[in-house]
Parts: C-alpha cells; sequence; structure tokens
C-alpha cells in the first residue's frame, strides 16, 4: 500500500508541476495589446511626410522560437491590436514593413519581445512603427487664376498649362489646365510644399520662354488655398 501511496503521489506531482509549466500559447487568461502605426515618407524615405495610425495591419505572435509564427490579428480602426487567452510565458510579436534604408526589396520584419510573468497580466507590447513610401494623397486643394496679355491688352488665358512639383518628392509631379474663366485647381495633396508653375512668352525674345513659379505651404490636410495667380505674355 505504501508502494502504491508512493507512485500515486509522484503521479500527481509530474501532473502538477507539468501543468504549472506550459509553454507559450493560448489556453490561459492574460493577453497582449498594442498599435501598430505607419510612418509615410518621400520615394527614398529623405522625409518623413506623416505618421498615423495603420489599420487592418497583419501582426504576429511567436510562441516558440524557429517553429514559425503561431497566430496572427488585424489592427482595428484606430490602429490596436488584442492577443487574448495566452498563458505566461516569452512571446515575440513582429510585423511587416519597407525597409527604409532601401537595402531590402521585400519588406522586413520588425520584432517586440514580451514576458508575461503571471496570470490575468495585461501587457501592453507598445507602438510598432512601420514605413511606407507609397505616394499619399490628402484633402487639400490649391487653385488659382491665370490672366494672359498680349498687345498691352489683358485676357483670360484659357487652356493655358499649369504645373505642380511636390517640393518633398520630385518624383511627384502634376499638370492641370485652366478653365474657360481661366480657373485652375490641383486637388487630393497632402501636407507639405509645392512649386506651382507656368511658362510666359519672354518680351526680350532670349530666352523664348520664362519661368514664373510660387512656392506654396499645405499646413493642414484640409486645406483649400485659393488666389494663387499668374499673368503670363503671350
Amino acid at each position: 500500500m505504501k508502494l502504491i501511496g508512493l507512485f500515486i503521489l509522484l503521479i500527481g506531482g509530474s501532473l502538477f508541476f507539468s501543468s504549472c509549466d506550459k509553454t507559450p500559447g493560448y489556453g490561459g487568461n492574460c493577453g497582449i495589446t498594442g498599435i501598430v502605426k505607419v510612418r509615410k515618407f518621400n520615394s527614398n524615405y529623405s522625409v518623413l511626410r506623416e505618421e498615423t495610425v495603420l489599420a487592418n495591419a497583419d501582426v504576429y505572435i511567436v510562441f516558440e522560437d524557429g517553429k514559425g509564427y503561431g497566430d496572427k490579428v488585424k489592427t482595428s480602426y484606430d490602429g490596436s491590436f488584442n492577443f487574448n487567452h495566452l498563458v505566461p510565458g516569452d512571446y515575440k510579436l513582429f510585423v511587416y514593413s519597407n525597409d527604409t534604408t532601401m537595402l531590402n526589396s521585400n519588406q522586413i520584419p520588425i520584432t517586440i519581445s514580451v514576458t508575461i510573468s503571471k496570470n490575468k497580466e495585461l501587457k501592453n507590447a507598445g507602438v510598432f512603427k512601420t514605413a511606407d513610401n507609397s505616394p499619399i494623397k490628402g484633402n487639400a486643394t490649391i487653385s488659382g487664376n491665370i490672366t494672359g496679355h498680349k498687345l498691352g491688352a489683358s485676357y483670360i488665358a484659357i487652356h493655358e498649362k499649369v504645373y505642380l512639383t511636390d517640393m518633398y518628392d520630385s518624383t511627384n509631379t502634376n499638370s492641370s489646365y485652366t478653365d474657360y474663366s481661366g480657373n485652375f485647381t490641383f486637388n487630393n495633396l497632402p501636407v507639405g510644399k509645392f512649386k506651382i508653375y507656368v511658362y510666359s512668352k519672354n518680351p526680350a525674345l532670349t530666352p523664348p520662354y520664362l519661368l514664373l513659379d510660387t512656392i506654396v505651404s499645405v499646413l493642414k490636410n484640409n486645406d483649400a488655398i485659393k488666389n494663387i495667380d499668374f499673368d503670363v505674355n503671350d
């Protein structure tokens, strides 16, 4: 009987310690939360255009090294994410991001390590900051008018071409034409600096055309900048 009791005690103790020594994963009452943001750059990552929360991004969790990721969740509209029902242990979380050094054409993982040390613990992993250099659009507008001059008389410059260059990203250029009132508008512009310019005939003949330009700063995403006007010679 003593041997049987000792055997039961050993088995029970083994089960007790194995249940307390769970590997990281699901089956507990702990959680990990955090936020994912995206930093939006110009094409060569030399200028940070804006930083905002990133919705609908994949966040991965690794339970054991060398075994791939254990699960993934999507961020909410405010960039937040949650992993629930975890047991205490060491975890790695990662998201994918563009490489700001431009050494990798593929996206690279950004990793945060989190340790849950006790039951019922909700651990904040902090903020993941990803990077992106895709052209961005905003809600700002820049508009103006062009008046033409010929032989001392003024006229409405119809179908006059107007150019826009993003001062933060020279690869981002655009053009527009004036309407029947001589007005032009550039829409969907992000926060930044833009050069607006037109070409005008040079009365001195050399060079034949002069570049007329102005620098416009968009300070808010919904800016409506008006009265960017030009006088051109024909």
